[in-house]
């Protein structure tokens, strides 16, 4: 049995820079229409696919190593299963985002101000929502790390005795 990562904090940053870019995507999509910023756009753009992926890749190496602890096996299939599925969907509406964002940045969108505002709202409130259910479950597997620590602790000072 492999250890379980126990280091979060990379794992925080990148949430923290979803969560703030979400913010930025709500501002967008409350003003519209309105003059959209190209450097934001840019920045959004260029960075949003990597850090997605990033934060993917983080979550299956950090948060389903813990699964197991909070988890029977049958759960933790399903919540695997279910959790690949969400990212999946996730890249795909993150790519959407990142091609609406560059054809507004240059002043190309050929989508209504209506259906960019729904796809940015989409995005943002999936993203958050994600990031909300992945701490949570962060939460719990850190919470049973500790317990788990907590009775080897307890075992090997009886032991010890």
């Amino acid at each position: 049995m492999k250890p379980i990562p126990t280091d979060f904090t990379e794992l925080e940053r990148c949430y923290d820079q979803l969560m703030s870019w979400c913010d930025v995507l709500q501002a967008i999509a409350d003003f519209l229409p309105c003059h959209i910023d190209e450097d934001i756009c840019d920045r959004i753009s260029d960075g949003l696919l990597p850090l997605l992926q990033t934060t993917h890749e983080l979550e299956e190496r950090l948060i389903s190593s813990g699964l197991g602890l909070i988890m029977d096996a049958a759960e933790k299939a399903g919540a695997e299963q279910r959790r690949r599925a969400g990212r999946l969907i996730d890249r795909g509406a993150a790519r959407d985002v990142v091609v609406t964002l560059e054809t507004l940045g240059e002043g190309r969108c050929r989508l209504s101000w209506e259906a960019v505002g729904y796809q940015l709202r989409s995005f943002f409130c999936s993203t958050r929502g994600h990031i909300r259910s992945e701490r949570e479950i962060m939460r719990l597997v850190q919470r049973a790390m500790e317990t788990a620590a907590r009775l080897q602790e307890a075992t090997d000072q009886t032991e010890a005795a």
